[in-house]
């Protein structure tokens, strides 16, 4: 079957005129891509590019690979490439390539040869071109840092280097090349623990990255032995000159020895050393001005510095309370301690009478002077002669200067009735004359009938009188009416101040007393009675006379809980019936006027109202017929009640502020001070323990606050029954 040919026949076909491109072109790597003066006003120059080699980009071209990256290859001009950044210009040639693509696909022979051959132009415009001169800047810039970051890399390789040897030899020494601690001797132990400090605090670096501080590491040696290994700037025992100053206060407050505080340091290496303590409380020491007494064995220092010192810590503190043109009210005390069986002590003390002064508490009390010896005019007098003599100083000046400011003051004396009698230079409080603000006669102070007035006009002792009255003195007792000595200060009479607090003791004393007496032969059963009230009481007969009784010296918060309690319990002990109703009243009545007049806000009439009731109660007090109510048992403090106390509270609002309850804490401080001191130099480290505890007051622990919710325990005699089971326990 013969083939129809269609169209061309084989003869027709080798006829036809073929031309291969590949052999009429150039090669391709022979093309290149030039870059042209500008064409175009807004541009700055024109590339000129194959279309051979456009089509080639558009059919080879690797994904990833841009348009300019290729036309940068093409290039030939070294002074001018393409800026790869160009956007506008990659995409116009991305377009152009594929124009000449379709171009060349559709024309055939000669017109595809023509359009392979020929070159598109495109118009570059300004920033689409990068010159050598910014490449080789670029270059050099990146060639600078690459030398940089290899330099920085070397010293990265030496510190790690570094850091390795460090490690290395750090893991060496930290091995211990001798014995352990407990075979070593101290002083070689403290070099090794401080050793382990040091490695320890290296080692717990890394707490810093969580915010934390370590302060101490706690060791313990396999013979039990407890180390203490501070890491703080401040530990208590890095360095061992150092000391934590709340120690130093807890050991003066509560009198510890430096004995038993060595033996306690020994055993617990994280305390101060003891040595340090000393040193610390040398130098605290040093702080305080002290003279010693001559010819006696005693200390005072200066009271206006003191007292200045004393406002300038208060105003501090409270500044709204002390105003320049106030008076503030100092009271002075003194009184005899007797600290053992063989020494006693006479003590000189102030207190600032302002809240912030605390002046009913032990810490609110300062001492001005101390002195080894008997309560008497001779040693008070010579003793204290330049205490004294300042004290005059202040008070004829009337002011004193804190801080450059003014502040005047109001001195005052307050003490128990045989000090102030001696202040006065007047004979004991069992003399004819007794009473330190008036000249009632010892056989006059039973008469509660004159107004109460009359002892404070006409018959009131004055400094004038007192001197007059000393000067007078080897004549009778009715012209120097008790003024055997001059007085001591020049603080006025009326500024001398019954001590409320001796007023109720003594007067307590004297009910007490009578209460015993009237109780006899059953003076178990009040015992007993007693006792219930929650207090420590005994009765018991001397064994040295015949017939007399002796009694358990109770203290004066004791005193008060008798005086509240024991009335409602007296209708069961065996009195008189002809006078129990009185004695019962009686001390019922005395503890409406101590409520009274120790009252440190009372009732606008209460001058008025103390002065009646006082008045009524002596004379129930005589009323009851029994020893003990006569009316020689009438003593100055039973007048002073009636007659002077009232005046007081009229003209000072209340007599709580001048109550000796602070000084009688601080006598005890005092005695306790004692007994922690040498005992070389007694009234020295008395008042320079004192001091110490002043400085260091604010590292004291602030106690809990506690509330007595048991009544019956507290106040009603449960505590008291307690320990008598206690006691009862012991004996077995």
């Amino acid at each position: 079957m013969e083939s129809t040919n269609h169209g061309e026949g084989p003869v027709a076909a080798s006829k036809r005129r073929y031309i291969p491109l590949n052999d009429v072109l150039p090669p391709l790597e022979t093309l290149v891509v030039a870059i042209e003066g500008s064409v175009d006003p807004d541009g700055v120059c024109c590339l000129s590019i194959p279309n051979r080699v456009l089509g080639d980009w558009a059919n080879n071209r690797e994904k990833n690979t841009s348009f300019v990256a290729l036309a940068n290859e093409y290039i030939v001009d070294e002074a001018n490439t393409l800026n790869p950044e160009a956007a506008r210009l990659e995409d116009l040639l991305y377009r152009k390539s594929l124009g000449v693509v379709s171009k060349v696909r559709a024309a055939r022979g000669v017109n595809r040869k023509n359009a392979l051959l020929r070159s598109t132009t495109i118009t570059i415009l300004n920033g689409e071109t990068i010159s050598a001169a910014d490449l080789q800047s670029e270059l050099n810039e990146v060639t600078y840092m690459n030398e940089e970051a290899d330099a920085f890399i070397d010293g990265l390789q030496e510190e790690v280097q570094d850091l390795k040897d460090a490690l290395s030899e750090a893991q060496d020494s930290q091995n211990n090349p001798g014995g352990k601690i407990d075979a070593v001797s101290n002083r070689h132990a403290r070099r090794k623990i401080q050793e382990v400090s040091e490695h320890a605090n290296k080692a717990l670096e890394f707490l810093s990255t969580y915010g934390l501080v370590a302060e101490s590491l706690k060791v313990h040696t396999t013979s039990g032995k407890t180390f203490y290994i501070p890491f703080s700037d401040d530990a208590a025992s890095e360095n061992e000159d150092t000391v934590d100053l709340r120690v130093l206060y807890i050991l003066d407050r509560y009198g510890v020895s430096d004995a038993f505080y060595h033996e306690l340091a020994m055993l617990f290496s994280e305390l101060p050393r003891s040595r340090a303590v000393k040193k610390a409380r040398t130098d605290f020491n040093h702080t305080m001005q002290l003279t010693r007494i001559p010819g006696h064995e005693g200390a005072y220092r200066s009271f206006e510095r003191s007292l200045c010192e004393q406002l300038s810590t208060m105003i501090a503190q409270d500044a709204t309370s002390f105003q320049p043109n106030q008076k503030i009210k100092v009271r002075i005390s003194g009184d005899g301690a007797k600290f053992s069986r063989t020494s006693s002590f006479v003590l000189l003390s102030y207190a600032i009478l302002m809240p912030v002064g605390r002046y009913l508490s032990g810490i609110g009390n300062h001492t001005i002077a101390v002195v080894k010896g008997a309560e008497d005019y001779d040693t008070i007098s010579t003793a204290f002669a330049a205490t004294f003599q300042e004290i005059d100083g202040l008070q004829q000046l009337g002011f004193v200067a804190v801080n450059g400011v003014s502040y005047n003051i109001e001195l005052f004396f307050s003490s128990d009735m045989k000090f102030m009698l001696t202040m006065l230079g007047l004979n004991a409080a069992n003399s004819i004359y007794a009473c330190p603000k008036c000249t009632v006669h010892r056989d006059c102070r039973w008469d509660v009938s004159k107004p109460e007035s009359y002892y404070s006009t006409t018959m009131a002792r004055t400094l004038v009188t007192l001197r007059r009255a000393f000067a007078s003195h080897g004549r009778t007792a009715a012209v120097h009416q008790g003024s055997v000595n001059r007085p001591l200060t020049a603080i006025p009479v009326d500024h001398m101040m019954i001590d409320e607090l001796h007023l109720f003791l003594r007067i307590f004393d004297v009910m007490l007393r009578n209460l015993i007496k009237m109780s006899e032969p059953h003076t178990q059963q009040l015992e007993a009675y007693i006792r219930s009230c929650g207090v420590s009481f005994n009765i018991w007969e001397c064994e040295s006379s015949d017939g007399k009784v002796e009694w358990t010296s109770l203290t004066g918060e004791a005193k008060k809980k008798v005086l509240k309690l024991l009335p409602s319990k007296m209708k069961d002990i065996p009195l008189p019936n002809a006078f129990l109703d009185d004695v019962v009243q009686l001390w019922k009545d005395f503890e409406v006027l101590y409520n009274l007049l120790s009252s440190e806000t009372p009732p606008p009439n209460a001058a008025d109202d103390l002065h009646l009731k006082a008045k009524r109660w002596i004379q129930l007090f005589l009323r009851i017929k029994s020893d003990g109510h006569q009316k020689k048992f009438v003593t100055p403090y039973f007048h002073v009640m009636v007659y002077h106390v009232p005046d007081a509270i009229r003209q000072y609002g209340n007599i709580k502020q001048f109550s000796c309850q602070g000084v009688e804490k601080h006598n005890n401080d005092s005695k306790r001070n004692y007994f922690s001191s040498n005992r070389w130099d007694a009234p020295a480290e008395i008042m320079l323990a004192e001091h110490r505890l002043e400085l260091l007051q604010q590292y004291a622990r602030e106690k809990r606050h506690y509330t007595k919710h048991a009544a019956a325990y507290w106040h009603e005699g449960g505590m008291q029954e307690t320990r008598s089971q206690m006691r009862e326990t012991l004996k077995y």
